[in-house]
């Protein structure tokens, strides 16, 4: 109920403020979690990005299909199936 010395708007302004105070925090949130797994993607990226750039990438590629091949067979299957 409002009051005669005008403090009832007062009471409302003030309430009106606690609420908005108590839920701009998530926003903040949400922005810090979107900025932080965006940042963690473009990282990934620029280091798969890297190892593909220096040969590290194909040479772990290639001694990953060398060990499933193994010693056995002919080394001409060998040497096209690895190209």
């Amino acid at each position: 109920m409002a009051r005669g010395d005008g403090r009832g708007d007062l009471d409302g302004t003030r309430a009106s403020l606690r609420l908005l105070w108590s839920q701009g925090g998530q926003s903040t949130l949400e922005y810090a979690l979107v900025l932080g797994s965006l940042l963690a993607s473009v990282l990934a990226l620029a280091s798969v990005w890297r190892a593909g750039g220096d040969g590290s990438l194909q040479r772990v590629a290639l001694e990953a299909a060398s060990h499933v091949l193994g010693a056995g067979g002919s080394q001409g299957l060998r040497d096209v199936l690895l190209f």
